[in-house]
């Protein structure tokens, strides 16, 4: 297999995991958590923490890859995501909160390992591609929480479901074992830049590059505001279509579910496009104002409208907002250039958690202040769509005088 993809399959089998594992207590949760004392309601206290520790391990993440190497990194994230299904296991509160921070501290390292080695061995003409699929690992993941879980769940129980979870991952880690040699550089082969952010090892160095530069940071601010709408769109989708547009619970998970087949296929269509058509500056802001109008087109069906229109909406909404990930970090690549990518990863998915985190509790806010979920979706669509338009102002220009640029450049050869 070509380092390209070998080093495809590993992300993809790492993003995959580590999804499924930081899901799988939000899929037990309904039947498991009253159980243990807890009302159901309590795993987005769960969520909320393993974001927060995933955002601040991503930060982290750069240097760490640059010591250790991207694919031992790799490793690392998925022995912390066994731990912490391990601990899901003990049912303690304590052992709870363990748990979430373990999680997110693996997740956390995931995008800017897998990112590193993308960036390196991915085709340069076929990046917006290979990011994308690597990103299908998200629903991909969720798909498998939902599937697997209460599989599990039924026929072993939950402790042995969580456990066998902690054992995926754990062979995994062994399994990225041979890439090591396949996919790393030699030893000293790359020397830390100086005044980088891997060679001074702090923390706060990519995020201060990030912010520094106007490109990073609009790229960035654009993936708070599409990640903050994409937890949203995801976590109270089911609510709004059966209190307020009164379909069935069962007709309302089915809607959901669809919708991660529709946002897998749709990051690899996306690629594609960034590839071959569009440029993946200008195609996020496309698809900024694109979920802007899906959202918008979702928070307008009354009451009267029918299943067929809400799958329609739905289905709208999961291409645009659901999509556009692989791109975004296809376009990371990009703005990098010779950056440590692994260190800007972990500072710009500093900034994207940071609006899934304060997403859901914002539209919760709304509607626990007597907002409808209506309204709450159409207010939330403003906020893609004007990211959108600044990138699609920031990207238009470049793309036009980038255009005489290459038609005086001198022919290559085949």
């Amino acid at each position: 297999m070509s380092p390209a993809l070998a080093t495809l399959a590993g992300t993809l089998a790492v993003q995959t995991l580590a999804t499924l594992v930081l899901t799988a207590p939000s899929v037990l949760a309904p039947a498991v958590a009253p159980t243990l004392g807890y009302g159901a309601d309590r795993v987005g206290v769960f969520v909320g923490v393993a974001y927060l520790a995933a955002m601040l391990s991503g930060l982290g993440s750069g240097g760490w890859a640059a010591r250790i190497g991207a694919v031992r990194l790799s490793q690392v994230a998925m022995a912390s995501c066994a731990l912490g299904a391990l601990a899901v296991t003990l049912g303690q509160p304590a052992a709870l909160l363990l748990a979430a921070v373990t999680v997110g501290i693996g997740y956390g390292m995931i995008n800017p390992a897998t990112s590193s080695l993308l960036a390196r061995h991915a085709p340069a003409n076929r990046r917006g591609l290979f990011f994308s699929i690597k990103q299908t690992g998200v629903p991909l993941g969720v798909a498998g929480a939902g599937l697997l879980m209460p599989l599990g769940f039924a026929a072993l129980g939950w402790r042995p479901a969580m456990a066998l979870a902690a054992a995926a991952c754990v062979a995994l880690a062994l399994a990225l074992r041979p890439l090591v040699a396949k996919l790393e550089p030699p030893a000293g082969a790359v020397a830390p830049r100086a005044g980088g952010a891997a060679a001074t090892g702090s923390w706060l160095a990519g995020l201060a590059t990030v912010l520094r530069d106007p490109a990073l940071r609009r790229l960035s601010l654009a993936s708070f505001s599409f990640a903050f709408t994409q937890l949203c769109f995801t976590t109270f989708l089911v609510s709004y279509l059966k209190l307020e547009l009164g379909q069935s619970l069962a007709t309302a998970a089915a809607i959901l579910a669809g919708s991660q087949v529709v946002s897998t296929l749709s990051r690899i269509g996306w690629g594609h496009v960034a590839d071959r058509w569009v440029g993946s500056g200008l195609l996020l802001g496309v698809l900024g104002v694109a979920m802007g109008l899906a959202c918008a087109g979702l928070a307008l069906l009354g009451e009267s409208a029918g299943t067929g229109l809400a799958i329609l909406a739905a289905v709208a909404c999961a291409a645009t907002i659901m999509g556009w990930n692989g791109v975004f970090f296809a376009e990371l690549a990009r703005q990098a250039g010779g950056k440590d990518m692994a260190t800007l990863a972990g500072a710009s998915q500093f900034i994207t958690f940071a609006g899934s985190m304060s997403g859901p509790v914002a539209f919760a806010e709304i509607i626990r202040l007597g907002g409808s979920y209506g309204g709450a979706y159409l207010a939330l669509a403003a906020l893609p769509l004007v990211s959108g338009a600044v990138m699609l102002r920031a990207s238009w220009p470049a793309r036009r005088a980038a255009r005489p640029r290459a038609d005086q450049s001198a022919p290559r050869s085949p």
